[in-house]
């Protein structure tokens, strides 16, 4: 994994390196901030307002007035707990969980109206798509302290009773969305966007299959494992019962505003006169 880090890092630096010295071309540097949803096994599993926070940076060079590519560092969190779930059986189930998010993500924005960002006014809907990286570390509450789910191996990771080690931290991301943007000033433009992202993985609220005997979990992960595995309050066993979905990975949205000062080349510049 630290290979594949190393390798986005040297390609994101080697993307601006290339389209910093194109000619012709307008380049923006932005911030972005706004709220975050979880879509998941976990909570509420429809979609409703905000429940957290996200702010990025990020650098986008457009090649035309319709297709531009843009490069995101965003930090975020997000959050779900059973008890605001719409289903019973989720909130008899009584599973929570947060995790702080950080991403990089590489994708394409297509305009739908003509933008070139030259003139105040100027404004276009748009869609965009493309691929990422991101890290998370769920950990819950019990007993009044914030504790790290993923080495505790609540569904048997890592133990004889599953056949999966524990599941990695980070993971793949497909982002894509839309949004809506417009030049306040020759330099300046503000956005409005909503960003999906589907994720590789279903443990990013550290539940994706079955329960497994709270006994024996007890004794390979320790007591700690065994509570937070089944926090339901049922004294009837749970083993082998589903306690997520394993044939869906998770989802995050991130929604917000955007805001980004445009840079222009010498021949961009003389286009002007």
């Amino acid at each position: 994994m630290n290979n594949l880090v190393n390798h986005i890092k040297v390609t994101c630096v080697a993307l601006l390196l290339s389209l910093s010295s194109a000619k012709g071309q307008l380049m923006e540097f932005g911030v972005t901030g706004g709220g975050t949803n979880f879509i998941g096994d976990v909570g509420n599993n429809g979609f409703h307002l905000p429940t957290s926070w996200y702010g990025g940076l990020f650098y986008r060079a457009n090649f035309n007035p319709w297709w531009s590519m843009r490069i995101s560092y965003n930090q975020g969190h997000i959050w779900a707990d059973d008890a605001d779930s719409q289903w019973g059986w989720r909130q008899q189930r009584n599973l929570s969980f947060e995790s702080e998010i950080t991403e990089v993500a590489v994708w394409f924005e297509f305009n739908f109206y003509e933008f070139n960002g030259r003139r105040k006014g100027a404004h276009s809907l748009y869609v965009f798509g493309g691929v990422g990286l991101f890290f998370f570390d769920p950990h819950t509450e019990f007993e009044g302290e914030l504790i790290q789910l993923q080495p505790l191996g609540t569904e048997g990771q890592g133990s004889s009773l599953s056949n999966q080690g524990l599941y990695s931290l980070s993971d793949y991301i497909l982002p894509f969305g839309l949004g809506y943007k417009f030049s306040l000033s020759e330099n300046f433009t503000l956005g409005f966007e909503v960003g999906f992202r589907r994720t590789g993985t279903d443990y990013l609220d550290d539940v994706s299959g079955f329960y497994v005997d709270p006994l024996l979990l007890a004794e390979e992960n320790g007591p700690l494992a065994a509570a937070l595995s089944d926090r339901s309050g049922d004294p009837r066993s749970r083993n082998g019962q589903l306690r997520g979905n394993p044939n869906r990975d998770d989802w995050y949205i991130f929604s917000g505003i955007t805001l980004s000062f445009k840079l222009y080349s010498a021949r961009e510049k003389c286009k002007r006169f």
